[in-house]
């Protein structure tokens, strides 16, 4: 059995990276040839224009993706980091930031889009589910205008 070995110790870190990383394969075979870059690129244009030391202080959103403090909450939950707010002006970092926010939700839904993915950014796991599951209500208006902008982008 290999229940606690030095061996399993050893490359269980790894096992678990593969799996992700063939989750993450799996997200962008399903995105119609539009890679993650692709659709952060188009997100960082509609959020900041590539400011990467655009600041919105009514969201208190930071950097060239407009990361709000309770995203980053969330990718520290996630990932047991401890990143600090003030370093999402780093743009590699906020790429990075984003898809860990990405792969992770992606695998709570089947068939991820480029639309679920921008929902998701502007509206939150409640978002990302509204793009298979539309509502009539302005919560749905604002993530249809929002996927617009980026898909312009795209």
């Amino acid at each position: 059995m290999l229940r606690n070995t030095p061996l399993l110790n050893k490359f269980l870190p790894n096992f678990i990276a593969m799996k992700n990383f063939l989750i993450f394969i799996l997200i962008c075979a399903n995105l119609n040839a539009t890679t993650i870059t692709e659709l952060l690129l188009a997100i960082e244009k509609v959020e900041s224009g590539g400011d990467t030391w655009a600041y919105n202080a009514s969201e208190d959103a930071l950097g060239c993706l407009q990361i709000r403090p309770i995203m980053l909450a969330d990718y520290n939950r996630i990932t047991g980091e401890n990143i600090q707010h003030f370093e999402l002006v780093e743009r590699e970092l906020s790429f990075h930031v984003a898809t860990t926010i990405f792969l992770f939700y992606s695998k709570r839904v089947d068939g991820v889009t480029p639309k679920h993915l921008a929902f998701l950014w502007n509206g939150g796991f409640d978002g990302m589910k509204r793009a298979s599951n539309p509502k009539r209500d302005q919560k749905q208006e604002n993530l249809e205008v929002y996927w617009g902008k980026v898909e312009k982008y795209l």
